[in-house]
């Protein structure tokens, strides 16, 4: 049996052999879930190139690929790059990660508080924190800002109930009430019967209206046009088929735009040019489809597991 620890932060884990070659499988609180992990990366992290922080980034890309629909997301050695380049979260968007993870844990207990300790595992994870003092300045801030309700405490933990501002807050954050959802995709003919009759009544059927930017009347400066309507969505559809040329920029513009203003961003392709993905986006669940009322029926069917 393998080392019953997490191959990120060394707590305590479940640890298997991944269906993977040369990867295992961990199950994680501390990393927020579950994930598989190569050989190479899990060598990496264990001989000490990873600082405390460059973990806490990488566990927030984590817990996004999970919110992404990747249950069980794969560290390899390009994950941990791009975690080490990455900008570290702001404060406030720390705040807000936190305050969501206690409403999670409140809405499986309905009127119950949610008791927290500043050592929990699952607060650190999603916080983007690392130590104690880091999650107890957080929590601080979601009780000046009067989004927790402090009620009783205990030697180890205190219990908060999110308020009414604090829901609030997370709406104006996080789902958004606009019917409205952005399509990206490759606009060439060849994509005509996958729009019109896959990804356009998916969506309608899930109930919600597509936007398309070079369907907008009247349209401004397009760069500007998408900006504005990415704002304006719910969420954003990215299909990454594409040609013999090559990945089309303006579709990872898009969904890297809008997982910046922290939406939704549900992925399909096309099943021949799924092996072709690159890397920083093969990471996401990806829909595959070969016919359009395959995609209809799929994205249909992910969009409402996805978006509430």
């Amino acid at each position: 049996m393998m080392n019953q620890k997490c191959l990120i932060w060394g707590t305590p884990a479940e640890v298997r052999q991944s269906g993977m070659r040369d990867a295992a499988w961990v199950r994680s609180s501390r990393a927020g879930g579950d994930y598989e992990i190569t050989g190479q990366a899990a060598a990496v992290i264990e001989h000490g190139a990873f600082d405390s922080e460059t973990k806490a980034k990488l566990t927030t890309a984590l817990t996004d690929r999970r919110r992404d629909g990747n249950d069980t997301p794969l560290v390899k050695y390009d994950l941990l790059e791009e975690s080490r380049n990455a900008s570290a979260l702001t404060h406030a968007a720390r705040a807000i990660r936190l305050l969501r993870y206690i409403a999670d844990k409140e809405s499986s207990s309905p009127g119950q508080s949610v008791s927290l300790g500043t050592k929990e595992p699952g607060a650190l994870a999603h916080s983007e924190s690392w130590t104690s003092n880091q999650l107890q300045v957080l929590i601080n801030h979601l009780v000046q800002e009067q989004w927790l309700d402090v009620g009783m405490r205990t030697l180890d933990s205190t219990h908060y109930t999110v308020t009414v501002s604090g829901h609030n807050e997370l709406d104006a954050d996080g789902p958004r009430r606009t019917k409205q959802a952005f399509v990206a995709l490759w606009f060439n003919s060849e994509m005509n019967d996958a729009y019109e009759h896959g990804i356009e009544p998916a969506i309608r059927e899930a109930g919600f209206i597509p936007m398309r930017i070079d369907e907008k009347k009247d349209a401004n400066r397009i760069d500007d046009d998408i900006i504005a309507e990415i704002k304006r969505s719910r969420f954003v559809v990215a299909d990454m088929t594409h040609g013999a040329d090559g990945v089309r920029g303006s579709v990872y513009y898009e969904a890297g735009f809008a997982h910046g203003c922290g939406l939704e961003v549900i992925y399909c392709c096309r099943e021949d040019c799924m092996e072709r993905l690159p890397f920083d986006t093969r990471q996401y669940h990806h829909t595959g489809w070969e016919t359009p009322d395959e995609l209809r029926r799929k994205l249909r069917e992910r969009i409402r597991a996805r978006i509430r």
